[in-house]
């Protein structure tokens, strides 16, 4: 299906916490990718124009789909599909301000299309402009209470807004209305670590538990980390290790091991990163940290110099040369 929203979620993920250092010094994962929200059309094609307009954006082909819809636009001005799906076409095509002014026509000639709503919110959200994009969704949600992208976006732009306690509620919602759609469990989990309310992230976090992508698991794992369940961490890195072993998932659960006074086991992980990349530079870095804290002071610092050599000396290599600095 075409992609009909350009929401991002920005889902920074804290590092683990304990006697490693409290955040990773590589710095945090990447955002992950947008939850892809499709909703249909609420009525069939206004027009063969339109029908055929939509049929190129199935397609892929937005060049075509723009000559299509514009014609459609010139032909009925005051047609709402024709300027909705001529500014899905204008997105996909990289115009997001075309695209922002036809989702606004669009919504001026029908305020119950909700589609127009849920992809205006997100490429004001896109634009930061967090306040517009909650009157749009506020607006929408008076007409589809129950829609699952629009509660979704409600509940970013609270969040954006710094309605921190507007937005735990409405995350509830979304996830109610998305029960399947886990990068959304985790910001909602993500959310309530940041409200201190740990236990519901736990819950949270453990419905996600080792669903979704390499990518998903490893900042659930982290998070795991940052609220001391670092049995949870382990777990949920396991499955996926066991699927798809990386470098970046064995030093995350070599560091929940750690936790867990699991030595050995906290190693063995730091071996394995490093047998599958060994320039990945946080792997040396903490296994650096636990030749120090076993007293081998030789090769902890060749593990240390290590880190710093890969990265440049810089992020995890700066706290690599703090480390080597207390080594005598």
């Amino acid at each position: 299906m075409t992609k009909l929203t350009s929401l991002t979620l920005a889902l920074l993920i804290s590092a683990c916490t304990g006697g490693t250092p409290a955040k990773n010094p590589e710095g945090d994962p990447p955002p992950f990718d947008d939850p892809k929200g499709e909703a249909p059309p609420s009525a069939p094609a206004s027009s063969a124009k339109v029908k055929a307009g939509m049929d190129a954006i199935q397609a892929g082909d937005f060049a075509k789909a723009k000559e299509i819809l514009t014609a459609a636009v010139t032909e009925a001005p005051n047609d709402p599909q024709a300027s909705f799906y001529l500014g899905v076409a204008l997105e996909n095509g990289g115009d997001a301000q075309g695209a922002r002014a036809k989702y606004e026509k669009a919504l001026s000639l029908d305020g119950k299309l909700t589609e127009a709503a849920v992809n205006l919110s997100a490429l004001l959200l896109d634009a930061n402009d967090a306040k517009a994009a909650l009157g749009v969704v506020q607006a929408a949600l008076k007409h589809a209470p129950t829609h699952p992208m629009l509660l979704m976006n409600h509940a970013l732009a609270l969040e954006a807004t710094g309605d921190t306690a507007g937005a735990l509620g409405a995350y509830g919602k979304a996830v109610k209305a998305q029960p399947d759609n886990l990068e959304l469990r985790y910001a909602h989990a993500e959310l309530l670590t940041g409200a201190g309310k740990k236990d519901e992230a736990l819950a949270e976090l453990r419905k996600v538990g080792a669903g979704g992508d390499a990518k998903l698991i490893a900042a659930v794992a982290t998070l795991f980390g940052k609220l001391g369940a670092f049995a949870d961490c382990v777990g949920a890195l396991d499955k996926v290790i066991a699927k798809s072993p990386q470098a970046d998932l064995h030093t995350r659960r070599g560091v929940c091991r750690h936790e867990l006074k699991d030595e050995p086991g906290a190693k063995k992980d730091y071996d394995a990163a490093l047998a599958l990349d060994a320039k990945y530079a946080p792997a040396h870095f903490y296994l650096g940290m636990h030749y120090k804290t076993a007293g081998k002071v030789k090769e902890a610092k060749a593990a240390l110099e290590k880190a710093v050599e890969l990265s440049g000396g810089k992020g995890v290599g700066e706290a690599a040369k703090k480390e080597l600095s207390e080594l005598k």
